[in-house]
């Protein structure tokens, strides 16, 4: 005869395993709640003007999404500046896209020059184009964004995928290699205006052969940061012209983020580092006509009702504290873990400079300071949401496969998918309004699923009968979906 459990075995059974599910998802939860992604809240150090500084943190609503900003208030005569958080407020932060305000001044200074026209084709400053589509768009496009040319080269485009998981896209595009991008570029005379970073890093790269400059770099420096003293203003092309000082970015989980560095689209704004200071100088020689290029601030082509370009700045309206809507020119930027904000009030002669060393954006402090437009809560909206759910459902079905499935490769399929989600949730969970301790919650679940698959596992096969092929199929492709996520992150 077969001996049979009695019930009070599986009972017993039952309870121990209960009894471990429950202790470790206990401490999962504290785990989480101690080492798992960082809640972003502006810290509460400040140094400069009080005053200001008092203003941004109203400016900043709830805090959430924010560590550190860097913030400059610039008239004609003064500049007042206020740092907020616990990163050195007068380091080289990266700017980003804010990098295209110089690229569009040089533009309108070289059509001073008698450099360029603005309905030169691009071909012109840069023959190795002649004969494609690229070669045949005018300056004058390019600085508009109606090109008709895509958002990225081939080359940054084969690695857009890295933009949305916080690694550069732009490392591998030398100089060379963007004109070989532009050669096999496709051009698309109906395309509506599109942000183009292609666009501009071309229209620089023409600006500087227009000039007889060595690089992008060089011809900066000689008709921007040079002569207006902007002496912390600098370019990576590579690691290794990454400034020691600069303020360390973070990504959603508050974790540091990675470097961006790359040489081809330096007049796009891949990786220029520069202090609240330099943009405030930068900033007030655009409202007492110090800065060359200033033309550039002109409208020359409507976007939408409410929207206008000029050669790359941008001028649209905020409503300001008195209900009336408000002229400003502007142009932000964004990182791997940076945001920026430039934005000039040329009518009541004011700009405003706003530095974050998160990815969350600082258009609305910079509205604020600048207008009185209420501030945003910084809360995450429900799509930042979407994470955890996928993740909590995942870590849920692992629980129930480890309880009531017979064989260990369904089991250890269900552990793997749950990985996937956690790390997913690590990654891109709403951070900006909570923390860690949603990822260990999350957690939990999981963590007594593998509990419980340890103390079952002794006396379950590793599939059922007939099932190998699907039950191995299954694990493959858990497996891949953890690469993917692990690369990801």
């Amino acid at each position: 005869m077969t001996a049979t459990p009695s019930t009070s075995t599986t009972a017993g059974a039952g309870r121990r395993i209960g009894i471990v599910a429950a202790v470790v998802a206990v401490l999962a939860v504290l785990v989480g709640a101690v080492a798992g992604p960082e809640h972003r809240r502006l810290g509460p150090q400040t140094t400069g003007d009080p005053a200001l500084a008092e203003r941004v943190r109203a400016a900043a609503g709830g805090h959430d999404g924010y560590r550190s900003l860097a913030v400059a208030e610039v008239t004609p005569t003064t500049v007042t500046t206020a740092g907020l958080g616990p990163a050195d407020a007068g380091a080289p932060f990266e700017i980003g896209s804010v990098t295209k305000t110089f690229t569009a001044a040089l533009f309108a200074d070289a059509v001073t020059r008698g450099e360029v026209r603005p309905d030169d084709p691009l071909e012109r400053a840069l023959p190795e184009l002649a004969g494609t589509p690229a070669g045949a768009v005018t300056l004058a496009s390019l600085a508009q964004h109606r090109s008709g040319l895509p958002a990225l080269g081939a080359t940054a485009a084969a690695r857009s995928p890295a933009t949305t998981v916080n690694l550069n896209p732009y490392s591998s595009t030398t100089t060379a290699q963007l004109l070989d991008d532009a050669r096999t570029a496709a051009v698309d005379p109906q395309q509506p205006p599109t942000y183009s970073n292609v666009g501009v890093a071309l229209l620089g790269t023409a600006l500087v052969r227009a000039a007889g400059a060595a690089g992008y770099p060089q011809l900066v420096a000689e008709r921007i940061t040079g002569p207006l003293g902007m002496t912390s203003t600098t370019f990576a092309a590579g690691d290794a012209q990454i400034p020691d000082t600069a303020v360390p970015g973070h990504r959603d989980n508050g974790r540091p983020a990675p470097r961006w560095a790359g040489e081809g689209y330096l007049p796009a704004g891949s990786s220029t580092f520069s202090t609240v200071d330099d943009l405030a100088r930068w900033a007030r020689a655009q409202l007492t006509g110090a800065a060359p290029g200033t033309g550039a601030l002109t409208p020359t082509a409507q976007d939408d009702p409410g929207t206008s370009i000029g050669w790359i700045w941008v001028t649209s309206g905020a409503t300001g504290a008195d209900g009336a809507r408000h002229p400003y020119v502007w142009h932000n930027g964004g990182t791997a873990g940076f945001s920026s904000m430039l934005a000039l009030d040329r009518d009541g002669g004011r700009a405003v400079v706003v530095l974050g060393d998160t990815t969350a954006g600082v258009e609305p402090v910079a509205r604020t300071l600048l207008f009185g437009t209420p501030p945003s809560d910084g809360g995450a909206g429900p799509l930042a949401w979407a994470p955890v759910a996928v993740a909590a459902l995942f870590s849920l079905l692992a629980l129930r496969r480890a309880l009531r499935e017979g064989a260990l490769l369904p089991i250890a399929d269900g552990l793997l998918t749950a990985v996937f989600g956690l790390v997913l949730l690590w990654n891109r969970g709403p951070w900006s309004s909570v923390g860690g301790w949603v990822w260990g919650l999350v957690l939990a679940p999981a963590a007594a699923a593998l509990a419980v698959a340890v103390v079952r596992g002794r006396t379950l096969p590793l599939c059922r009968p007939g099932h190998a092929v699907t039950a191995w199929a299954g694990l493959g492709f858990s497996v891949l979906l953890v690469a993917v996520a692990v690369w990801a992150g």
